[in-house]
């Protein structure tokens, strides 16, 4: 996913709402502790706000009331770009969004939008999320996961006003992207174009761009689209999902206990998105469907080559800005195959 636009912070107002955030939240072991979560989108917004949300529901059941997650708001609170490097400067206490929103922050952040696991970076307690909670860490975060669908599942696709049968007919093409598949689109020789998501129906409908990616099971009709879209090509690209991570500072503070119940509620998260993904994936496909839009399966040998494109254009980049040893780590635990 993408954020609307990038917005200059005005840091002013920034510690003011910090705080007022972070007022009264040193507790004793006995105290309720009252965590602020800011998120990239508000319920109202995006389908994908549910994930954050069953978190925060999660982490208060579980403490039996010894946790209080407050959701403060969304865009409303601060800009989403903004939003990651608040967190990093305590401006509140926990967040969630795309996990490639960390791009400026966290170089490589958003390694696991590359898995082919069926947890995304494979819960607490394995190898590959200490891996992720010690890259975070480095820069005064405390990851605490990716929750997504299986995999193929509430993915980035690409929707076409052409039919497309392979990459080789991508080339020329000019699509609106995000930045995560922008290195994929470039790859097949198309343009890309960087736009709001508000931009898109116009975009498409004066033919100013040729198709765009997106992750549908994110309410691709709840913005018309399928109004003014033919063709959904249906290989997925990327994990896509939903990132939560807390202030470091704040992690650091919570006792052993409440820590563990925080984890529990990750797994928990984890384990209630795969489902959910599919489901709300199968609602948007239906309704892509009545809009008369129609999904396009390339052959055996094309949906190989559109993954490799994708995967290694992806890799090809996070190599030039991760660490050397971090980024052969990560190939490692992702089980890259080249």
């Amino acid at each position: 996913m993408s954020a609307m636009r990038s917005y200059a912070p005005n840091w002013g107002s920034v510690a003011a709402l910090g705080f007022a955030l972070l007022g009264g939240t040193a507790a004793h072991a006995n105290e309720t502790v009252t965590l602020k979560m800011v998120g990239a989108w508000a319920p109202e917004v995006s389908p994908y706000a549910a994930v954050g949300h069953k978190f925060k529901d999660l982490v208060n059941e579980l403490s039996g009331g010894k946790i209080v997650v407050q959701y403060m708001g969304a865009e409303d609170v601060l800009p989403p770009f903004d939003q990651p490097e608040a967190l990093v400067n305590g401006v509140f206490d926990i967040w969630y969004g795309a996990p490639n929103y960390w791009a400026g922050i966290v170089p490589g952040g958003y390694v696991t939008e590359l898995s082919k696991l069926q947890v995304a970076d494979k819960g607490p307690g394995s190898d590959l999320y200490d891996f992720m909670v010690k890259m975070y860490g480095k820069h005064g975060v405390r990851y605490l996961g990716h929750a997504a669908g299986d995999p193929g599942v509430g993915s980035h696709f690409l929707i076409a006003q052409k039919e497309i049968a392979g990459l080789d007919d991508l080339a020329g093409m000019k699509l609106r992207v995000p930045p995560l598949t922008r290195y994929f689109v470039q790859s097949a020789k198309a343009e890309s174009i960087t736009l709001p998501p508000s931009e898109i129906f116009l975009a498409m409908d004066r033919g100013t761009v040729n198709g765009f990616t997106w992750p549908i099971a994110d309410g691709f009709a709840n913005y018309g689209w399928q109004s003014v879209s033919k063709y959904l090509i249906e290989q997925p690209m990327y994990r896509s999902g939903v990132g939560l991570d807390m202030n470091l500072d704040k992690w650091n503070s919570l006792s052993p206990e409440n820590q563990e119940v925080v984890l529990k509620a990750v797994a928990g998260t984890q384990e209630w998105t795969r489902g959910w993904f599919a489901e709300k994936q199968t609602e948007q496909l239906a309704k892509m469907k009545e809009g008369g839009m129609t999904q396009l399966e390339l052959t055996a040998d094309k949906k190989e080559a559109w993954t490799h494109l994708a995967q290694e254009s992806l890799w090809t980049y996070l190599q030039g800005v991760m660490p050397a040893e971090e980024f052969a780590e990560a190939e490692k635990l992702l089980e890259r195959q080249k």
